[in-house]
C-alpha cells in the first residue's frame, strides 16, 4: 500500500455549530448550565461562525440538554428573554431612519438616493459580519420601496414630475437590488445622461 504523501493528509473537518456547542460545553467541564456557561458558548460560536450565526440561549440549552446537561431553567429563560430584547433593540437601531421606505409616500430623488446608500451600508456591514439577516432585511425594504414607487408612478393625484420621479426611483431600487455593488457607479452615469438631465433639473431634484 502506498504511503500518504506529506501535505496530503486529510484535515479534520471544522465542527458544525451544534458540534461546537457540545465541544465547548464538554471543555467547560460543568454538568449544570446557566447564564455564564451559555454566554461562553455563544462567544465561541460567534467567533467561529460570525455574528450572523449567533444562537439564542434557549437554542444552545436545548442542544446541551439532549447531551445530558442539567439546566438552571429560570436562569436560562431569563437570560434568553434579555438576549432577545437586546437583539430586537439592536435591529431596530440599525434600520432607524428607513421608515420612509414603508410609509407609502412619494420620495424625492435625493431622499431616495440617501436611503439606498444607507441600505448599501447595512448590506456591507451585514456581509462583513456574516450576518445574512441584515442583508436580507435591507433587500426586503428595497423591494418594498420599489413596489411603492411603481404604484405611485401610476397615481393620477400626483403631478407629472412626481410620477416621473417615482418611475426613476423604482428603477434605482431595481438596479440596487440586482447589483448593489455597481449601483453607485451606475447612478453617476445615469445622472449624466441627456435623458435624465432633460427630465430633472437641479431645482426639481432638490429635497
Amino acid at each position: 500500500m502506498e504511503g500518504t504523501e506529506p501535505g496530503t493528509r486529510r484535515r479534520k473537518p471544522p465542527p458544525t455549530k451544534r458540534g461546537l456547542m457540545i465541544e465547548a460545553w464538554e471543555k467547560l467541564g460543568r454538568t449544570m448550565v446557566g447564564e455564564s456557561e451559555l454566554r461562553e458558548i455563544q462567544r465561541l460560536v460567534r467567533s467561529q461562525f460570525g455574528p450572523g450565526a449567533d444562537a439564542s440561549p434557549v437554542a444552545i440549552a436545548r442542544v446541551l440538554a439532549d447531551e445530558g446537561a442539567e439546566l438552571r431553567h429560570p436562569e436560562v429563560i431569563e437570560f434568553d428573554a434579555r438576549w432577545r430584547e437586546a437583539k430586537i433593540e439592536k435591529d431596530r437601531g440599525q434600520f432607524k431612519g428607513l421608515d420612509e421606505l414603508l410609509a407609502g409616500k412619494p420620495l424625492r430623488l435625493r431622499k431616495a438616493e440617501a436611503l439606498i446608500k444607507k441600505l448599501e451600508r447595512l448590506r456591507q456591514r451585514g456581509e462583513n459580519a456574516e450576518d445574512h439577516s441584515v442583508a436580507k432585511r435591507a433587500r426586503s425594504m428595497a423591494i418594498s420601496g420599489r413596489q411603492t414607487a411603481e404604484l405611485l408612478a401610476k397615481d393620477k393625484e400626483l403631478n407629472a414630475l412626481q410620477r416621473a420621479e417615482q418611475t426613476e426611483i423604482a428603477e434605482w431600487f431595481k438596479v440596487w437590488i440586482q447589483t448593489p455593488t455597481l449601483f453607485a457607479d451606475w447612478l453617476e452615469l445615469r445622472r449624466r445622461s441627456p435623458e435624465f438631465r432633460k427630465k430633472f433639473s437641479v431645482k426639481e431634484v432638490a429635497p
